[in-house]
């Protein structure tokens, strides 16, 4: 999930054309016409060049058909042998996250597929280049008042159309696109979505359960018996796994005495009651929140080694942990690693709070479990953002329903499931929901030890550049009706407990995390360690980036 404040380009919140090369070529909406295809905007333009795409229009309400029209993005990157075997859709998470993504990953991750395989992507409505919401209301200190001034002037625009931007009109948008881009040549389709791409997925096979010739799930969102409000309650669930883990590792096990979740969960209730490192620079709200981002990037290099040094607080392990809330929490670190602008167009705010607060709260939490939960938790969400997301839910929330929100799918396309089961956004125990779904043995569940969200991108193994997710879905779809090859399973990198020295260096001022004297660190003496080991730095810059890239 990507928490960030996007506004609009043009006005009536439609997509910009100024990244495209050359005027747009969009696709009237026709069941029985083929795809016109044209150049991509820059953000779906693959490196070999070959990616194409189309604004394709389709109705703003399905029930309406030959009413009001708006535009999807879809961008297909054609085989490279020139002999498809198929085809296979892209449906990116969020809710709100741009499918751009994926083909920045046509030359590493998605690799394997890119040969045999014509890869689609389609952009969900509401996001990016697809007809775009957003607000174009000016910035204000006033978190409700803002998002309130915005709701507004989109509901003005938009009226009741509005609560089309919603998962089940995707869901039918996915199928009319599917079925236009096999006008002309049928191929079978196999349709992979990620976070809440799998939501999606759920939804395209409610509304089409003949849609598709199979079915990929990674990271898997039910639509029942889950919700958005359990996101602290699930955090701290999977930090049980984690603990557990460390408890087998050799060097975090040999810190923790194999006790790291009864260590940690006890020393923090001590400092969260200020009985414990008083001149520690973190507050309960930045640790916690540390902890999130820890844990959903999985950089437990860093975070076992500064709850250790939390527990000891020593006058070195005070200065560790204070240069570690100085390069995360004060800006040095995102200023050493240079991230790049945020591309306007790669979310939207508000098609994340309309979904958000309409379609994935099941379960509900009222605020105040949620702060009484928070109180000795390892992670949370800061108290001011469980604050923002009440009047989220005020402002966006209860303004739409349709017969398929909170059912479960029920098709018998062949599927796929993958989940890690160290990723606390959608966690491998909610598995079973999904699977009381499931109404044939080809609907199969495969579980990933030590991997997090997003297993088909992060499952890697000991040797080679493929993942093992990658592997296991190229299995499938080669052959649906018969149980994926998941040999690889055994040779995952999984779980890394050990901070390189450069990175105990640049985080902690210490040579070694856990251990030894700590120097505090200015961002003059950090730039200096940058520029003079710069080969290192980039070795490192993907932790860096994990911590502070929020």
């Amino acid at each position: 999930m990507h928490f960030l404040v996007k506004t609009c380009v043009l006005t009536g919140c439609l997509a910009s054309t100024s990244g495209w090369a050359n005027n747009p070529v969009k696709s009237s909406f026709n069941q029985y016409l083929a795809f016109d295809w044209g150049s991509c905007p820059s953000q779906f333009q693959s490196r070999d060049g070959s990616n194409e795409c189309t604004l394709a229009q389709v109705p703003l309400n399905w029930e309406e058909p030959t009413g009001k029209q708006i535009e999807v993005l879809v961008s297909k990157h054609p085989a490279r042998s020139g002999n498809s075997r198929g085809q296979i859709w892209f449906l990116q998470g969020g809710p709100g996250g741009s499918g751009s993504f994926f083909v920045n990953q046509f030359d590493s991750t998605l690799a394997p597929f890119t040969n045999d395989y014509d890869l689609y992507v389609l952009e969900h409505r509401g996001v990016g280049w697809s007809t775009h919401l957003g607000c174009n209301n000016p910035p204000s200190q006033d978190y409700q008042a803002y998002w309130q001034d915005c709701f507004d002037d989109l509901y003005n625009q938009w009226g009741e159309g509005l609560y089309q931007f919603n998962t089940t009109s995707a869901a039918k948008d996915l199928d009319y696109v599917i079925g236009k881009s096999k006008v002309l040549d049928w191929q079978p389709s196999h349709v992979y979505g990620v976070s809440y791409g799998t939501f999606w997925a759920q939804r395209f096979s409610q509304v089409a359960p003949t849609g598709a010739q199979s079915l990929i799930l990674d990271s898997v969102f039910p639509a029942t018996g889950a919700g958005l409000d359990l996101w602290d309650e699930n955090y701290g669930k999977i930090f049980t796994q984690l603990s557990h883990y460390c408890d087998q590792d050799t060097l975090c096990s040999s810190k923790f005495h194999g006790q790291a979740e009864q260590t940690i969960r006890s020393l923090l209730k001590r400092v969260f009651n200020g009985e414990h490192c008083p001149d520690l620079a973190f507050i309960r709200d930045e640790l916690q929140a540390f902890a999130t981002v820890s844990m959903t990037r999985s950089v437990e290099q860093i975070l076992m080694p500064a709850f250790y040094r939390l527990a000891r607080c020593n006058s070195d392990d005070v200065v560790a942990l204070n240069n570690l809330h100085q390069f995360i929490l004060r800006g040095e670190g995102r200023e050493l690693v240079q991230l790049p602008a945020k591309d306007p167009l790669g979310y939207s705010s508000v098609i994340a709070r309309l979904i958000s607060n309409n379609e994935l709260n099941d379960v509900n939490r009222d605020l105040t479990a949620r702060l009484a939960f928070c109180r000795d938790a390892v992670a949370c969400y800061p108290t001011y953002f469980l604050l923002q997301k009440e009047v989220d839910k005020s402002i966006w929330g209860n303004r739409y329903s349709d017969q398929f929100i909170y059912q479960n799918m029920h098709h018998y396309m062949p599927t796929l499931v993958i989940n890690g089961d160290v990723d606390p956004q959608t966690p491998h125990y909610d598995i079973p929901l999904i699977q009381a779904a499931f109404t044939n043995i080809n609907q199969r569940y495969v579980e990933f030890q030590q991997t997090e969200h997003g297993v088909v991108f992060v499952s890697h193994m000991s040797e080679g550049a493929e993942t093992c997710g990658a592997q296991v879905m190229m299995s499938f779809i080669d052959n649906v009706w018969s149980e994926p090859d998941t040999s690889c399973l055994s040779d995952l990198k999984g779980l890394n407990f050990s901070a390189s020295e450069f990175e105990s260096l640049m985080l902690f001022g210490a040579s070694d995390a856990y251990e030894g004297t700590a120097q505090t660190m200015t961002f003059e003496q950090r730039m200096a360690l940058k520029q003079a080991q710069p080969a290192q730095f980039t070795q490192a810059v993907g932790t860096f980036a994990r911590l502070v890239d929020w």
